[in-house]
């Protein structure tokens, strides 16, 4: 419980107007009515399809006696509650739950990263590296959420404000020192950082995906570029040269280190070799040669791999303990992960659902496949339907086979959203592919066709345990379906 007179002091600048009876306590904050316990704080949010003062009846009904909105609120006052009207709600709730939560930000050191691919390599990563170092590290992202060693399972890749000062709170109360935090649009696009400072931001890369939400890709870089509004005065920036959108990032006056594949940047590859077994390479840095035989597979992952060196160098680590945590980093799951039950011919599950991210895949896995590349994917219902065309090209123009299928068509029509990926896979003239819907089937399928020394690669899901059909969530595990149908195949 807090004394709300303190946090309603803290945010005074942001209120234009307060009626009501003023409760000595408050019990927690939320912006869903259905969550509401006794004594909490309801923020009334703006919402893409209902506005949160919709809901502040119900609410109180369930025991808020605070309400936070924004604009008129044509609905009755009830004068045991206390409403309050602010400028900004998202600030509002930014500043409130960082008070709530005692500023938990402002006693960790936090790195936020963003891109729009490989957000999740590289913050795990810089947990282990933390973790290798036997410090005390927190993992905030896409796969879950991690407290030193406690996993804890995560809804958004960057939870909204409350949630995200809580966990923030319960990592300082675990005595947690850093933390690597995956940042993404719709978190910068929506607030959810407000009150959160960075102690180094690393922007990663930028290609087309979310153009459903953010409608132009100059418009989702610009997004992006949010991230540095909250970044400490005396912060650092990780940037990657060799992104066409990062290269526009210019800041003079900050502390900057750039990553590149030439030699234009502060750390670059001189020796690079990728195999089946892993990536063999030599990274000049500021502090010298940094020589690596890492586990990650992948030119890909070598950019994960420099985000991550830089950073560390950044915070001034040793090149020793660099080497020593990266050639010990384990697989990320759902990333480039290899399904091995004994079979002669490979099983690949990776997250890539964006036409960047496929391509880098198949490019790949190009490099040390001696015999076929089978592709089983989907394009996401609800989703930004301009890249669905642009895969289908791509899975034409770099895979031998490819069965279309279905990945989270969510509330559209999953042939519909195939006959999309088919547009794309025709352009190419591609005609060495199948369409199963279903697919558990599709991998099924995959499987039954593998010759030895082929390679089956499953996209667009990885790490994921579900598939999304209609408003229904059901288990769906992309790895565990793809071990049943190796086992039936080599029994």
């Amino acid at each position: 419980m807090k004394a709300l007179r303190e946090g309603i002091e803290y945010i005074k600048d942001e209120i234009l107007y307060m009626t009501g009876k003023i409760p000595e306590k408050v019990s927690g904050i939320s912006l869903d009515s259905r969550e509401i316990k006794e004594n909490f704080i309801f923020f009334a949010m703006p919402g893409q399809k209902e506005d949160g003062k919709k809901f502040i009846p119900s609410a109180i009904e369930k025991g808020s006696r605070v309400v936070f909105y924004q604009g008129d609120y044509e609905g009755t006052f009830d004068k045991d509650v206390l409403y309050i009207k602010v400028k900004d709600i998202y600030k509002a709730l930014g500043k409130l739950s960082s008070w709530f939560n005692n500023f938990p930000a402002q006693k960790l050191t936090i790195i936020g990263i963003t891109g729009t691919k490989g957000k999740t390599t590289t913050s795990h990563l810089l947990y282990y590296l933390w973790k290798t170092k036997g410090e005390k590290a927190g993992l905030i992202g896409t796969i879950y959420n991690k407290i030193d060693d406690q996993e804890i399972p995560s809804s958004f890749t960057t939870p909204q404000s409350p949630e995200l000062q809580a966990l923030l709170k319960r990592m300082v109360d675990n005595g947690i020192k850093y933390v690597a935090m995956e940042v993404s649009s719709h978190a910068l696009a929506l607030r959810r950082v407000e009150e959160v400072f960075f102690d180094g931001v690393v922007f990663i890369n930028l290609s087309q995906d979310h153009l459903d939400f953010h409608k132009t890709m100059e418009e989702y870089f610009e997004t992006k570029k949010r991230i540095f509004n909250h970044l400490k005065p005396n912060g650092f920036s990780i940037l990657n040269k060799d992104d066409y959108w990062v290269s526009k990032i210019n800041f003079p006056n900050k502390k900057t280190l750039w990553f590149s594949f030439e030699e234009n940047s502060d750390i670059y590859p001189i020796f690079l070799e990728n195999k089946r077994e892993g990536l063999k390479v030599k990274l000049n840095t500021p502090k010298g040669i940094l020589d690596l035989e890492l586990k990650l597979r992948g030119r890909f992952n070598l950019v994960n791999i420099m985000a991550a060196t830089s950073v560390a160098i950044a915070l001034n680590e040793d090149l020793d303990v660099i080497k020593k945590a990266f050639e010990s980093f384990p697989q990320v799951p759902g990333r480039l992960e290899f399904i091995d039950e004994g079979q002669d011919f490979s099983v690949v599950v990776d997250y890539a659902h964006t036409p960047d991210s496929l391509l880098n895949l198949l490019k790949t896995i190009s490099e040390f496949t001696e015999g076929k590349k089978i592709l089983v994917f989907g394009c996401g219902g609800d989703r930004d339907p301009y890249k669905r065309p642009l895969m289908g090209e791509i899975a034409g123009l770099y895979s031998d086979f490819v069965i279309i299928t279905s990945d989270n068509p969510r509330t559209e029509d999953p042939i519909k959203i195939i006959k999309d990926i088919e547009e794309g896979i025709r352009r190419v003239s591609f005609k060495d592919y199948i369409i199963v819907e279903n697919r558990e089937q599709a991998i099924k399928t995959a499987i039954e066709i593998a010759k030895p020394k082929d390679c089956v690669i499953i996209a667009g899901k990885g790490h994921e345990n579900y598939q999304i059909i209609g408003t229904t969530k059901i288990f769906f595990n992309d790895k565990e379906v793809a071990r049943k149908y190796i086992k039936e195949k080599i029994k």
